[in-house]
């Protein structure tokens, strides 16, 4: 499965950068067809710490039905905030197969004839 890590404006196309980073945004808005929404500071405690292993299960898998035995590949605008959900299922839940998709929704936004979902 396809995690898109970004905001839910940056998901649903609302958002074509994030407001401090206009020369960062991409041709379009929306998100891979099929990926599913888990913005990456879910993860996170108002502290900043991670949330506990099973509040992180209850996000990933109760909520977005991922399995340990996925390959799931995570994807934000430039690969950074995706390089944190990797380590959240790779290092804290233990997911063997995760992907941080570098090219991100910089490189697939900016592919017009790339599919895309609103």
């Amino acid at each position: 499965p396809l995690v898109d890590v970004r905001s839910p404006g940056e998901y649903k196309g609302e958002l074509l950068h994030m407001a401090d980073y206009p020369q960062e945004g991409a041709l379009r808005g929306g998100h891979i067809p099929g990926a599913k929404s888990v913005p990456w500071a879910r993860a996170a405690n108002p502290d900043g710490t991670f949330k506990s292993a099973a509040e992180l299960r209850a996000i990933y898998e109760e909520e977005q039905g991922l399995k340990p035995s996925d390959t799931v590949v995570a994807y934000c605008r430039i690969g950074e905030r995706s390089s944190h959900s990797w380590f959240v299922l790779t290092r804290l839940l233990g997911y063997p197969n995760v992907r941080n998709y570098d090219g991100s929704w910089t490189e697939w936004g900016n592919g017009v004839q790339l599919p895309i979902e609103k």
